[in-house]
C-alpha cells in the first residue's frame, strides 16, 4: 500500500485548522488559570474553575447577542437616519460583547476566586491580551512548522517539481511525463 501512496497523494495537514484551535483552547486555559492565580493570588483549584467556567458563561453570551440583540439592533440602525445608521451592525456588537465580557470576566473571578474587583477587573483586561500573544506565537509557529514539512516534502501535486514528477499508481491516466 506504501507503494500506491505517495506524498502528492495523501494530505499531511488535512485537519490542522482542528488541531490548531485544540492546541490553543488548551493554552488558552493555562493563560486563564496563571493570569488569574498571579494576578489575583486565587488557588490554584478556584483559578482553574474561573478558567473553565468564564468562557462558557461567555459563550453563551455570545449566542445571546446573536441570536436576541443582533435584530434589535439591526432594526434601530434601520429605522434611525443618522450618519451611524451606515455602519455595520457586527462593529455593534463587538462593543457590546467586548464590554459585557469584561463584565463577565470581572463577576466570576470576584465569585469564584473571592479576588477584590480592582484585581478582577485587572485580571480580565490583562487575561485577553496574554491569550492574543498566545495566540499570534502559535499561528506563526505553527505556520512555520508547516512550511518546513511541506519544503522537505516536496512540491504538492497541485504543483509538483519536473525531477521529483513520479507519475501515481492510483491514477496512472491523469499522471503522463509526456502527453503528446
Amino acid at each position: 500500500m506504501k507503494d500506491l501512496l505517495k506524498y502528492d497523494d495523501t494530505q499531511i495537514f488535512k485537519y490542522d485548522n482542528l488541531v490548531l484551535a485544540v492546541i490553543y483552547t488548551i493554552g488558552h486555559i493555562f493563560v486563564a488559570m496563571a493570569c488569574n492565580r498571579i494576578i489575583t493570588g486565587a488557588s490554584l483549584d478556584m483559578a482553574a474553575a474561573d478558567a473553565f467556567i468564564e468562557p462558557i458563561i461567555n459563550g453563551f453570551w455570545f449566542y445571546f447577542l446573536l441570536v436576541f440583540l443582533k435584530k434589535i439592533i439591526q432594526e434601530r440602525l434601520d429605522k434611525s437616519n443618522s450618519s451611524l445608521s451606515k455602519i455595520n451592525v457586527g462593529i455593534y456588537l463587538a462593543v457590546i460583547y467586548t464590554i459585557g465580557h469584561i463584565f463577565i470576566a470581572m463577576t466570576c473571578n470576584r465569585l469564584l476566586t473571592g479576588a477584590p474587583l480592582n484585581l478582577a477587573a485587572i485580571d480580565a483586561l490583562i487575561e485577553p491580551m496574554v491569550n492574543g500573544v498566545w495566540f499570534f506565537l502559535l499561528f506563526e509557529v505553527f505556520n512555520k512548522y508547516k512550511a518546513r514539512v511541506n519544503s522537505a516534502a516536496g512540491k504538492s501535486s497541485k504543483n509538483p517539481d519536473k525531477e521529483s514528477f513520479s507519475p501515481s499508481k492510483l491514477a496512472p491516466i491523469n499522471n503522463k511525463k509526456n502527453l503528446d
